[in-house]
Formats: structure tokens, sequence, C-alpha cells
């Protein structure tokens, strides 16, 4: 199968993601302050937006496969770096290094997938595809759950960094590296097209939706941790299974959505669909106490939303590009990395105003402003 590689590799790799993204904050929290925490998150987004800015250049220069085994080396030590760390210093360093590199790996996967797409089953290979990093990333907290002592998370970074080895054997031995076939406005721009991307109003529109769903997702993994943990008093222990279980959705919904899209609805409709359940959920946050069984369900149901709009933003995006548009797929991907600084920038101001409860406020109407931009798209059905 052609797309086996690429899907191998999203496995792992989420995998990896998924062990340790609930526990990089409380890990950070052991050397600093909240303050300086949500600092490390924005200065690590930003050397992911640098390296985005240079992406398309790096590919031009060296192909696919050299940048991605690299940053997929980056990565590996990094994570031993913060498995290890015993002073600040340490810490600092990794989790910049490591915030720096991760989304640009899943970026090079993006494009060795576009190459072997069409576009008449964008949605149905998106679909398999994100289900695929879905359920890696559902599973690593099951590492959490089993694994996870009070005080320490050793054992999760260096299990993490296990997951990596499967990527970069596939990034050595499988992908394959050739110098992409440039053309019209795509060829030499020393920056992204950002111009191109701007005309372009569906790819733009659509990638409005996208940064609010990264918006969420930035901020519920920096605040939500804290807020269940330090304020409410759950154990890790059960956040390993409440953010497991909160995760399903996408493994259970993204494929059959990506699918409906394809051949009945369109994505416009879907995406509006998942903007309402989130925002919706999110309303209802702030009115929850420390009960399990609550907070499990309530979460579940905002990914039923969140779920319905990644499928929909990846599928009408590259029904819209192909593998040479390179640059705005770069930008698409930079939603990523500018959620974040925009995420604890709001979170920041957030804390400081309201109490932390209310910060789920703020984010339903970051969300509901996503809602209005997936009703101006243009369906493609």
């Amino acid at each position: 199968m052609r797309f086996a590689p690429v899907f191998i590799a999203s496995i792992f790799l989420s995998l990896h993601y998924g062990a340790i993204l609930y526990v990089n904050s409380s890990l950070l929290g052991n050397f600093f302050k909240p303050g300086i925490v949500s600092l490390l998150f924005l200065l690590g987004a930003i050397g992911n937006i640098i390296l985005f800015l240079f992406t398309p250049k790096l590919i031009e220069r060296f192909g696919k496969r050299p940048p991605l085994f690299f940053f997929l080396f980056i990565a590996t030590f990094s994570t031993l770096g913060l498995a290890l760390a015993q002073s600040a210093f340490t810490a600092l360093v990794s989790f910049i290094a490591y915030s720096s590199v991760l989304f640009i790996i899943y970026y090079y996967l993006d494009i060795f997938l576009e190459e072997l797409s069409r576009d008449t089953n964008t949605g149905e290979v998106r679909g398999i595809y994100l289900t695929l990093i879905n359920l890696g990333i559902a599973g690593g907290p099951l590492v959490l759950a089993i694994f996870a002592e009070d005080g320490t998370f050793r054992i999760i970074y260096l299990i993490a960094a296990l997951f990596l080895i499967p990527p970069i054997l596939l990034a050595l031995f499988s992908f394959k590296s050739r110098l992409p076939k440039w053309h019209g406005l795509h060829h030499n721009h020393l920056f992204l097209p950002f111009v191109l991307w701007w005309k372009t109003k569906e790819v733009r529109r659509v990638t409005l939706a996208r940064l609010v769903l990264e918006f969420f997702f930035a901020f519920m993994v920096i605040y939500t941790p804290i807020y269940l943990h330090n304020e409410l008093g759950f154990e890790w222990s059960e956040l390993g299974i409440i953010f497991t279980i909160m995760l399903l959705p996408f493994v259970l919904l993204e494929w059959p959505a990506g699918e409906l899209a394809d051949r009945f609805y369109g994505e416009k409709e879907i995406m509006g669909v998942g903007f309402l359940i989130t925002g919706i959920s999110l309303l209802t946050m702030p009115f929850i106490g420390k009960i399990f069984l609550a907070w499990l369900v309530i979460l579940f149901i905002s990914r039923v939303g969140a779920s319905l709009i990644e499928v929909t933003t990846e599928s009408y995006f590259f029904k819209h590009v192909g593998a040479e548009d390179t640059g705005l797929i770069s930008i698409f991907r930079l939603t990523r990395p500018v959620s974040i600084v925009l995420g604890a920038t709001t979170g920041i101001l957030a804390l400081n105003l309201f109490s932390f409860e209310k910060i789920f406020f703020v984010l339903a109407v970051v969300v509901f402003f996503g809602f209005k931009e997936s009703l101006s798209l243009k369906d493609t059905k």
C-alpha cells in the first residue's frame, strides 16, 4: 500500500506526541512559575514559526527526507533532555527545541501524503490519516495513566522517545526524497506566499477556521491539565483515563466524516456543526466541579465537535491545493504554532482579568468566531 510508510510513521509520532502532550506544562511547572511556563510555550511556538517560514526553501534545496530525518533527530534528543532534566536551563532548552520542530515533522508527512493522494478521495484519505494520527494521540495518555508518578514524568518521556525510533527508520529507508517540481507562482519565493494566500479566498477562509481549531487545542492543552490537576485536584491516573476517552472521537468519527464530506454533504455543513458542538460544550465547563464523569463526558463532547472541524478543514484545504503548493501548506500548518502564541497570550491576559474557570468562556467566544468563518465557505457539494 503506497500510503503505508506515512501512515505508520504518523501513528508512532502521534503516540509520542500524545504521551507527553498533557504533561509538558506540569513538567515545566516543576522548574518555573505559570507565567514563565506560558512564555516558554510562546518561545517554542515562535521557533516553530521561524522554521515554517523557511521550510519551502529547505525542501527546494535538500528535498524532503534529509530535513525530516534531522528534525526527528532533534525531537528525539530534546525529549531525552526533558526526561533527564535536573535544572531549569536543561528543561528550557530541551522544551524550546522540541516545540520548534514537532509540527514541522507533521508538515513533512503532509507533503509525502499529498504527493500520493488524488482530489477525488482527499476526504477519505485525510480521514484515514487523521484517524491514525488521533489513534496514536489517544493512546498516548494511556502511557500517562499507567506509568505516571507524582512529581516525576521521566519514564513518560523515555517511552515517548522510544516511539520516535520507527519514524526515524522509515525516514532513512522508506520515504522517497526527490526535489519538488516548482512552477508558476510557487517558484523561488524567499518567504511564504501570503499575498497569494490572501487572494485565494477559500484557502484563506478555511485557514482561519483551522486557526480557531488550533487555538482551541493549544488553549486546552496548556490550561486544562493545570485547571483539573491544580485547581480541582484530579490525580494524574484519573486524568490519563479522562484524556484517553476524550480523544476517542478523533479516532471514531474522522474517517466516516471525511467520506461523508466526499460523497454527500461537503465540508461546510459538517464543519459548522462541529463549531457549534465545541462552543456550546465550552460554555458548560465553568459550572462543573470535581466530578469525574461530568468532565469525562463534556470533554468527550467537545472533541466530537473538534474532530468534525479537523477532518473537514483538512479535506477542504487539500482539495484546493496540490503537493507543489508547499508555501500555502506551510501557511496552513503555521496555524499550529501561531495558535500556541495566541492561546498562551490570551490565557495570560484572561487569568489576570478573570478567575480560572471563566477562561473557558473566553475560548467559547473564539470558537464561535470559527463558526462564523465556516459559514462563509463555498461548499464543495
